[in-house]
């Protein structure tokens, strides 16, 4: 069997690693093989805190994996998020492009590496760059200009960067657990594989990936993407909210979260207790399930108002047709969508379940798992295009040895 057949991605979350293991069915279709998830302490609002803990995790769950198949496992897309990630819209000038008369494809398709090339910033990290538009003598808007006659063309990007620190961070995780970093990919943007259409795309649409430790968003107009951000709050905060409040350790908050928790205290008879450990003492201590819930309601009340300023800050707040899908572990948390619903009244909102692929099991239609799922069928879309089945799509995407390519390059670019 060739290594090329087999795709594995990792999505390294505060709270939990999930590996995915599939196979390329007839070059096309992945075929999910196996997948593990086990818990992970080594992040911190989605950033590698520390390195060993966390390559101790990923081993874990490769150890499940290779438990589950004979698969060769060597190299993994990997997601990457945290409050570190920025980007930028961006237009760069080309000035060499369609030097022979006419734009070819092939200039067309090294258009993300030049942008790359002209977009290096102290401590920053380039993980994507993809074309949005492409303007030509005047002529604004141009999706492919492939073909077109002329001599240098404008291109408008979105650029999205990582502090490189902590890139470096989770590729030694990752090479420690003894893989190697085939493409790291922003974790929304993969979630969007595994849940939005090319129409809702097209329209505009937002993804909502609501993690462990961090609130991705991904905004998209016109079929590309226009807006990245991350807000620093999570899953982990519900339950270090009640852990806190509470004095109980933060594996006994986090069962009271899964079991009790609502963002709708007012639904909760005022009368049920719930027995809670606390740190310290040999008894239990009842505490009424109200005043978890409206701790919740709190946190999530806050979580929702920083969703509406960045989707209003995206443009697709005021789109009424435009869909916003919630998704990731902390959506499922009861009442939280109704609350955003409530709340970010001229949104179209939905939660977002993952596209069911062949061999997937209940678990992973969760949306838990819309990033990982996401992932396969990102680096799908991305080794099909480098072994030239389909037509590239024009995202540049970091990868572990990018090295000094980018810089011979450089000289072609002029920037705006």
């Amino acid at each position: 069997m060739k290594n090329g057949s087999v795709i594995t991605a990792i999505d390294v979350g505060t709270t939990k690693i999930c590996t995915i293991v599939a196979m390329k069915v007839n070059g096309r279709y992945p075929e999910i093989i196996a997948h593990s998830v086990v818990p992970c302490t080594g992040l911190k609002k989605g950033n590698v805190e520390d390195i060993n803990i966390t390559a101790k995790g990923i081993k874990s769950s490769l150890e499940v994996i290779r438990s589950r198949t004979e698969l060769p496992i060597n190299a993994a897309y990997v997601g990457i998020t945290g409050s570190h990630i920025d980007f930028d819209n961006r237009i760069d000038v080309l000035n060499h492009i369609g030097s022979k008369g006419v734009i070819t494809s092939d200039e067309v398709n090294s258009v993300p590496e030049l942008v790359m090339a002209s977009s290096k910033t102290p401590g920053r990290e380039i993980i994507h760059a993809i074309p949005t538009a492409y303007d030509i003598d005047g002529h604004n808007g141009i999706n492919n200009p492939v073909g077109m006659h002329a001599v240098g063309l404008k291109v408008k990007s979105h650029l999205v960067t990582a502090g490189d620190s902590f890139v470096r961070n989770l590729d030694s995780a990752v090479v420690t657990a003894g893989l190697q970093v085939k493409q790291m990919v922003l974790e929304p943007l993969a979630s969007s594989e595994a849940l939005l259409t090319s129409k809702e795309k097209e329209r505009g649409a937002a993804i909502v990936d609501m993690g462990g430790g961090t609130t991705d968003i991904v905004a998209f107009r016109g079929g590309s993407i226009l807006y990245t951000s991350v807000v620093p709050v999570g899953g982990f905060q519900f339950t270090n909210d009640i852990s806190v409040t509470f004095n109980t350790s933060f594996e006994e908050a986090e069962q009271l979260k899964l079991k009790y928790a609502s963002t709708e205290p007012a639904s909760i008879d005022m009368r049920e207790q719930i027995d809670v450990s606390v740190l310290g003492r040999s008894a239990k201590v009842s505490v009424y399930r109200r005043d978890i819930c409206q701790l919740v309601r709190e946190r999530g009340m806050e979580l929702i108002r920083l969703i509406d300023l960045k989707l209003q800050e995206s443009g697709i707040g005021q789109n009424h047709k435009a869909k916003v899908v919630m998704t990731g572990g902390a959506s499922s948390l009861p009442g939280l969508f109704e609350m955003a619903q409530q709340y970010m009244p001229n949104c179209n909102i939905r939660i977002g379940f993952p596209e069911h692929l062949a061999g997937m099991s209940e678990e992973l239609e969760a949306p838990a798992y819309s990033t990982g799922v996401g992932m396969l069928l990102w680096a799908l879309r991305n080794e099909r295009v480098a072994e030239g089945s389909i037509e590239k799509t024009g995202i540049g995407t970091r990868r572990s040895a990018l090295g000094g390519l980018v810089n011979k390059i450089s000289n072609l670019i002029g920037t705006k």
